[in-house]
């Protein structure tokens, strides 16, 4: 803990190596907040060393001692989400899912291959938006909100937040997809900025997945159908032309119809 918010005569949870789950949370007592650069002086209620007062580093200070249930329930949560992140591969997924809801607007938007961290107002409002029910941690059994008032969620459960945002706003996320391409493709021409080309191929798959998440494949589609149909509408008023003797107006109608 940093120590300005360090209070002399009151208890905390110290830990040998912070790093380390799997290092004692002791409780001590803070003596002095004096001594050498980045130390303050303890003395020790429970351990091996009772009693024992001696000079320690202040990020040894973790916790303070009434919040050490909530932040040992944080760090076994936390744990649970580290060893599940072991088998989830990103690539072209967690991309998608970073596009998606940054195309949100919401300032902590974004995801990584662990899953996401955003504070709970700000995956609400896309919960919201999205058109989805319920608390936002229990969009997968590891979810959780931190004593911070965090949300962390696994890939998976992103992954689902992420497609029900796309659904319910595709074109929020097409745009935001289109700004982001063209910003990257006209910096990539300024001089020692190709990089940015670089950048834009290596994203390009999770572009991909995310217009496809949004329905960008399914629009396609029915525009596709659209075009197939107006041109039957034109080959058929072509042909109702020709037979009313107007030929040189059908055979213009034709050639414009072949692009022509």
């Amino acid at each position: 803990m940093e120590s300005a918010y360090l209070i002399e005569g009151r208890f905390y949870g110290y830990r040998e190596n912070p790093r380390r789950t799997d290092s004692p949370l002791l409780k001590v007592k803070l003596v002095a907040k004096v001594g050498r650069r980045g130390h303050v002086k303890v003395r020790y209620e429970d351990g091996p060393h009772p009693g024992l007062e001696e000079y320690v580093k202040t990020r040894q200070i973790v916790v303070p001692w009434s919040d050490r249930r909530v932040f040992l329930r944080d760090e076994e949560q936390f744990e649970r989400l580290h060893e599940h992140a072991k088998g989830v591969r990103g690539g072209a997924i967690v991309d998608a899912i970073r596009r998606i809801l940054e195309s949100s607007g919401e300032p902590s938007a974004g995801a990584e291959v662990g899953g996401l961290s955003m504070p709970l107002d700000e995956v609400e409002n896309i919960t919201m938006r999205a058109g989805l029910e319920g608390p936002p941690e229990k969009l997968h059994p590891l979810g959780f909100v931190d004593r911070q008032g965090d949300v962390h969620l696994p890939l998976e459960g992103a992954e689902r937040l992420a497609r029900a945002f796309a659904a319910a706003e595709p074109q929020t996320v097409l745009m935001y997809i289109e700004d982001f391409e063209e910003q990257y493709r006209a910096k990539g021409y300024a001089q020692g900025e190709r990089y940015y080309h670089d950048l834009l191929r290596q994203y390009q798959p999770g572009f991909a997945l995310a217009r496809q998440w949004a329905g960008f494949e399914r629009e396609v589609e029915e525009l596709q159908k659209e075009i197939g149909r107006l041109r039957g509408l034109v080959s058929m008023a072509a042909y109702d032309l020709e037979a009313a003797g107007a030929d040189n107006k059908a055979r213009r109608l034709r050639r414009a119809l072949d692009g022509r």
